[in-house]
């Protein structure tokens, strides 16, 4: 298993694409989240999207269509991920296996119930990584978080189980990784939910902060200074074959003020949600206003280099990051592009 890095900055891994920004101001994105539906089998408490949860699903035939394009406009990466659970849509695991031969490297995130025997046998040999987002080391908690029923939970289990041998099986690339969002509903599990997917033999597991999307209605707060106390036995844990992902990064740019005024990342970066919307961010995520354009009227690279787009740029760039998600996805991005354009006295002593 090569060596994962979370919250770190991968745009200084594509210094022709940052090259091609610095010189002309704008460039294609190099990653895109494809929101495939808004339906969900969960109600989380947590959920960023709860506004935009509903029965719309992105008809096959529309992104299917716009694959080539999109690799030929160099987009390198696609996750599925969204409002909703990815594998509700009917044709999840074709659209992960046409993702990746159209040349793009394909992931996705899911709760992981619904990924059965047979969609991981369909999607494994093509994805890049999956993250099953779990939150829980116990079935009581995890109904509470999730908002569903503790049956889930056993489901959730054995389809990870059987994931790890189909896996190790067939000796595929793809990254198993479990999630925990850090909550005060499950803080006293922290440990036991580590120790139950080390067990379970998945490749890493993530301590992820949570932070409110300014659209949300969830109210919710977490004091993440106490969970350094984990820490100590957290790297006791970590070997090499088993990575423990404490996002500390994360939690400081969630807990303090960004060193940039303006979000800088956004020609990097897009989502297409399950209208066929093609949104700057979660932020706008189904904000009609904000919307690029659609795939059900324009291919994607019309509608990137089209003037809407360059508009709505412009105005999220005039209206700043104080109503921003703190520590959102662009945040390390961010602070280098922003450094890039703001050089300080010493930057050229290497």
């Amino acid at each position: 298993m090569g060596s994962i890095h979370l919250d770190s900055n991968k745009l200084a891994l594509h210094p022709e694409r940052v090259s091609e920004w610095k010189n002309k101001g704008d460039c294609f994105p190099i990653y895109v989240e494809i929101g495939l539906t808004n339906r969900c089998n969960h109600n989380c408490i947590f959920c960023g999207l709860d506004w935009a949860r509903g029965t719309n699903t992105l008809e096959t035939s529309v992104l299917l269509n716009n694959l080539n394009d999109m690799k030929n406009s160099g987009i390198k990466s696609v996750c599925f991920s969204g409002a909703g659970e990815p594998l509700l849509h009917k044709d999840f695991s074709l659209l992960v296996k046409k993702t990746k031969e159209s040349g793009i490297d394909v992931s996705f995130s899911t709760n992981a119930v619904l990924f059965n025997e047979k969609i991981c046998e369909e999607t494994l040999p093509y994805a890049s990584w999956i993250r099953f987002s779990i939150d829980a080391a116990y079935p009581k908690t995890h109904s509470i978080i999730h908002r569903t029923s503790e049956k889930d939970f056993p489901k959730i289990l054995n389809n990870l189980v059987k994931s790890v041998e189909i896996k190790k099986k067939n000796n595929y690339a793809t990254t198993l990784g479990v999630q925990f969002l850090l909550l005060e509903e499950n803080k006293t599990e922290l440990l036991e939910f580590v120790k139950l997917f080390q067990k379970i033999g998945v490749d890493n597991v993530q301590l992820k902060p949570y932070s409110k999307n300014p659209n949300s209605n969830n109210a919710l707060f977490q004091d993440y200074g106490s969970y350094l106390e984990f820490e100590k036995d957290l790297t006791n844990l970590s070997s090499d074959t088993f990575q423990i992902f404490f996002r500390k990064n994360r939690i400081n740019s969630v807990s303090s003020e960004p060193s940039y005024d303006n979000c800088l990342g956004l020609p990097f970066f897009t989502i297409i949600n399950e209208k066929g919307d093609i949104a700057p961010c979660h932020l706008y995520y189904s904000v009609p206003d904000f919307s690029y354009g659609n795939l059900y009227k324009n291919n994607f690279s019309e509608i990137w280099a089209g003037d809407k787009r360059k508009e709505i740029v412009e105005e999220i760039s005039r209206k700043g990051i104080n109503h921003c998600k703190k520590g959102c996805r662009l945040d390390s991005s961010n602070s280098y592009l922003h450094r890039l354009k703001n050089p300080e006295p010493h930057d050229n002593f290497i």
